[in-house]
């Protein structure tokens, strides 16, 4: 069962999408702040990072940093979730969706990119 890591400091969107991924058959778990999903990540790296940009601690995109950097995550996958338009300038080469968005799309963008090579 393929295990996300969803990185959003809004605990009701959090649970919703962990709620809709686990109706899809993925494992997930939460991480409210970027050291949070720092830690998460590196102690049980998930197949794909669900990661909000806007985080109380950090910028999502110096945790997909971070992460990039660090040769036992170097491999994750990322999907972000963003309210801010310049998302895609702000990580480069990632899948991103702007919020609002509709859960259905976050679950399949997550099907795909596992299916993926």
């Amino acid at each position: 069962m393929p295990h996300i890591l969803i990185v959003d400091d809004e605990p009701d969107l959090a649970g919703l999408l962990a709620y809709n991924l686990g109706r899809a058959g993925f494992s997930t778990t939460l991480a409210h702040t970027g050291t949070e999903a720092l830690e998460k990540a590196r102690s049980t790296p998930p197949d794909l990072v669900l990661l909000d940009l806007m985080l109380p601690d950090m910028d999502g995109a110096e945790v997909h940093r971070q992460l990039q950097a660090d040769p036992a995550t170097r491999h994750l996958r990322f999907l972000v979730l963003s309210a801010r338009p310049d998302a895609h300038s702000r990580v480069g080469g990632v899948d991103v969706i702007l919020k609002p968005f509709k859960v259905q799309e976050v679950v399949a963008r997550v099907t795909a990119l596992l299916q993926a090579p």
